[in-house]
């Protein structure tokens, strides 16, 4: 068994997600944003309309992250997009071969360690965030750039185009879930959409994850979650946490919390 899905963003336009339910599509991942802080033009509008008609859904960020501070950053940004809405499935970190373009533009050779590195970093703040991670990759880039032991550490959202697929047959390499088209037709949007197969129970799976978190935070667990805040408000990039702090990198973290940036 497995539950259909689509993924969009703003290459979709104005979407009819009416249609979109009606077709029987049973879950969407949403491209919340990109880069250090720049939304999806249609985020909003399609994570309120999923909202509306109840339709499941997840979102993802497109990093153009070149070191793990900058992926850190970015997770910051996806989970504040993703504060006003109860997310049932993960929070997907999409990093491909413009990634790696913006990289080499920079002056950065991305390694398969500086790549893992950045994966980790982005989704360690998003399990830090309280979200379920996980990580959006082509079986090149799971072989080249990321070592052997992301795939057990967080979900993989495969992208994989075969002539004639078989969604109901999950592949050896989709760990959860199954990109398995970027040429589909779905009643209410015009033109491609990508469709996706999910084999994991995301819904309940964050369910109880959720509940396991009922209670007071752990120190550790309040911590990871202040750390994120203040990177995501400006107050502080969220690196050394265990130096001290100066008289004045106080008053400019003073400074910055009053909103005088």
């Amino acid at each position: 068994m497995y539950r259909k899905g689509i993924d969009v963003s703003k290459w979709q336009g104005t979407i009819d997600w009416e249609k979109v339910k009606a077709s029987g599509i049973e879950f969407a991942m949403l491209r919340a944003g990109y880069g250090q802080g720049n939304p999806d033009p249609s985020f909003e509008d399609n994570a309120a309309a999923c909202t509306r008609l109840g339709i499941p859904f997840g979102i993802y960020w497109f990093s153009y992250a070149y070191t793990p501070e900058m992926a850190a950053k970015e997770a910051a940004f996806c989970i504040d997009a993703a504060s006003k809405y109860s997310l049932s499935y993960p929070m997907a970190f999409d990093f491909e071969y413009d990634s790696v373009d913006y990289a080499s533009e920079k002056g950065v050779t991305v390694t398969k360690a500086l790549a893992s590195s950045i994966v980790r970093a982005f989704c360690g703040a998003v399990r830090d965030g309280g979200y379920y991670p996980m990580v959006y990759a082509n079986p090149n880039y799971l072989s080249a750039y990321f070592d052997s032991k992301i795939p057990e550490e967080f979900d993989i959202w495969l992208a994989k185009w075969p002539r004639d697929p078989e969604p109901e047959n999950e592949p050896p390499q989709a760990g959860g879930m199954w990109q398995y088209s970027s040429a589909g037709s779905v009643s209410g949007i015009s033109g491609r959409v990508d469709l996706n197969a999910a084999y994991k129970d995301y819904p309940a799976l964050i369910r109880a994850q959720e509940g396991g978190g009922s209670g007071p935070l752990s120190y550790e667990e309040e911590a990871a979650r202040a750390r994120s805040w203040v990177m995501r408000e400006g107050i502080s990039d969220g690196t050394r946490p265990n130096d001290f702090v100066t008289r004045q990198e106080l008053w400019v973290m003073l400074y910055r919390l009053e909103g005088y940036k």
